[in-house]
Parts: structure tokens; sequence; C-alpha cells
């Protein structure tokens, strides 16, 4: 049995982005990471922009206000031919309006009266948006992961379509005889198999569904996993009898990195790699099966596509709001709620305890031996999940 960091370290070395690269539409790029970075393919605004709906004038001519001004014309966003406002004339101007020639200031209509008294005294540059004031042309924009901001300004860009880092290619396959689509009185249905492939939505997954605990089958279906980049396997590998995964593994030419974790729920958890990817066996417990995924899939696949292996489940600060116990030798990953600063820890009824995960929005690590009291400072994982429900995103 080795640690949890130990475990993390193994997977860590062995994360890496793939190679390639896939151009795709901004439509179907976020969440993806780009290649490369994206720059400005000019400034940004390109010319001096209103920012609001009102008059172009001189500064000089409103020294004296309020002052009668004569209107001379109008520019709207997207005017091209622009009338130049002289001595004593102000343009009518819509936001987001380039400025006409001589005008050096925009008053809003809101400080003006009739048609047109000007009510304040304008400075040179009021209410406009300089030329190249968010970006120059040939500077950076944008790198990284593509969230729907970044995916905005590659739009303003004309950077479209992009090129991305490819996405790994994952197997999921539940494992056990008492998983039914329709359930007799001593089975259950596949929960495991179905948040398994919500969770890794944004990769490109196949569901291979659930299979009986038979050596020839369980065979055939690890193999068919293997075509993959990753296979996700859920159940199956503890020591008894009838846990087949390892063995059908080894019969493949899986390499067994690590097999059993100092850590509580998912204990079992399974690492190998073969000549084509690399494979996680998760324990059947639907909490230890996730936990063990938030730990050490998703961070392994975050960077397989380019993102960093701890981006997605950082770690948080908090005071603890009542005890919790520690396991004598293992890390525990307790379910919480995390809010202000503050964590509560939720009820653990078992490592199929489900649905306290549901409730919470964050894992309270317990080191092993270390048992807390209320108002312990502790470590929180925050899966990148649940970070918009934490925050108030």
């Amino acid at each position: 049995m080795i640690s949890v960091d130990e475990a993390r370290a193994i997977v860590r070395a062995r994360a890496s982005p793939l190679p390639g690269a896939e151009r795709l539409p901004l439509s179907r790029a976020v969440g993806r990471v780009l290649l490369g970075p994206v720059l400005a393919d000019r400034d940004d605004p390109p010319f001096e922009r209103s920012m609001m709906d009102g008059y172009a004038l001189r500064s000089a001519d409103t020294k004296g206000a309020p002052c009668a001004l004569r209107v001379t014309g109008a520019v709207a966003a997207g005017d091209a031919r622009l009338p130049t406002v002289g001595p004593g004339e102000a343009v009518w101007i819509n936001t987001g309006a380039p400025l006409p020639p001589g005008a050096d200031a925009v008053v809003p209509v809101e400080m003006t009266r009739g048609r047109v008294e000007i009510l304040v005294r304008a400075e040179p540059g009021a209410h406009l948006l300089a030329r190249g004031a968010l970006a120059r042309k040939g500077e950076r924009l944008v790198e990284g992961l593509l969230t729907p901001e970044a995916v905005g300004i590659c739009a303003a860009a004309g950077a479209d379509p992009v090129d991305v880092r490819p996405r790994p290619k994952v197997a999921v396959l539940a494992t056990g005889s008492e998983l039914d689509r329709a359930p007799g009185p001593h089975q259950i249905r596949n929960s495991n198999g179905p948040t398994l492939v919500a969770l890794l939505h944004s990769h490109e997954v196949t569901d291979l569904g659930a299979v009986a605990d038979d050596p020839a089958a369980t065979r055939r279906a690890v193999r068919r996993g293997l075509e993959s980049d990753l296979l996700v396997t859920t159940g199956g590998v503890s020591t008894g009898d009838l846990d087949l995964v390892r063995p059908a593994l080894e019969e493949a030419g899986v390499e067994i990195l690590f097999h059993v974790v100092a850590l509580q729920p998912g204990k079992p958890v399974l690492f190998g790699e073969h000549a084509g990817g690399r494979v996680f066996g998760l324990p059947g417990n639907p909490a230890s099966s996730l936990v063990c995924a938030d730990l050490f899939v998703l961070p392994y696949l975050a960077a397989l596509g380019g993102r960093g292996f701890d981006e997605v489940l950082p770690e948080v600060r908090a005071r603890v709001t009542g005890p919790v116990e520690a396991s004598p030798k293992r890390r525990r990953v307790f379910p919480c709620a995390l809010s202000g600063g503050r964590v509560e820890p939720l009820p653990w009824r078992s490592s199929a305890d489900l649905y306290s995960l549901a409730r919470g929005n964050a894992y309270l690590v317990i080191e092993p031996g270390v048992s807390l009291a209320a108002g312990d400072e502790v470590t929180c994982l925050l899966p990148e999940r649940a970070a918009a429900r934490t925050f108030g995103g």
C-alpha cells in the first residue's frame, strides 16, 4: 500500500500532453486547450471609439459651459464616412461609433439639453476608448484553456477556426454480475458507469456498459477498452475470487504501476500502463469510484489535454465547523460543504454513499491519525465542476 501523494506522483509522471493537433471552429472549441497563443491581428479598438450616446465635439468649445453648439451631423456604429467637427459644432454619436475628425471628446446625452446645449465642461478624451486601449496588434491575447471569455476574444481577433490539442479517447467499463437494468431483489443498477461518463463528458468517451463477473467476458471487454488512450474500469479490483479486472489487464499486457492506496474511500484503486495507453481501475462503491476519479483520473486527463495536473482539483484552506474522526492508517477524503471560509462535514454512511457527495461541493482532507476539532484549519479539495456553486458563479 502506498500513500495518496505517492500514487498521484506516479500518475503525474505519466501525464504529458498528447501529440498532434485538431483544427476546430470556435463554436466547438470551448473547453479545449490552444496549441499556441492567439495574437491580436489589429489594434482593439481599431479606432477611437465613443463609450456613450451623446455628442462628439471639441473640448475647447465647452470651456464656458453651459453653451450652445450647432449640430452638423450624426455618426452611428460602423459608419465609414465621418463628418468633420469644426469650431462651435457638434455631431451626434452612438455608443461604439468612431470619433469623427476634429472632435476630441464626447458629452453624454444626459449632460445636454435641447438641440444642443452642453451643460458640462468636457475634458479631452472624455467618454472615449483610445485606439489600442484593449490590445495592440501582435499582442498575445489568449493561451491555454478556451473558456467562453477566451472564445469571445478569439472571435474578436478573427481566430476562427483555432488549433487545439487533441482530446484523449476514454473508455468506461463497469463490472459486476450484480448490475442489471431491471434489477432483481438482490441486484442493483449500474450507477458508476453513467456517473463516470458524465464526469468525463468533455473528453471523447466510449461507454462500454457493464460486464458480468465472468473471466472470458471481462477479458473481451478489457481488450476493447484498451484500444482507447485511457480505460477506466469500476469494480472488480479488490482481492476476492470474482475481482477479475487485474488478471484481465495483466493478461492483456498491462503493467500495474500501483494497486492499493492508503485512501478512504478508494483503497483498492489501480493504475497501469501498456503500449497503447493507461488504465485506472476504480473501486465499485459509488463514492469510492468518484473520489478516485477526482483524485487521479481527472488530473491525468487534464494534463493529457494540455492543462495543469493540479488545475482541476485545487486546494482551499478553511476552518471546520465540527469534529471529524481520522482513519489510523489512511487519508480520508470526506464530503463537505464549503462556504465563506468555513467547511461543514457531511454525514458519511459508507463508501456507497453517493448522496452525501452529491450534496457537497468539496472534499475535506483528513490525514491518517489526525482527528479534527471544530475550528481547526483544514485543507479542502475543490473539484472544478463545483467551483461555480461554491463561489456563487
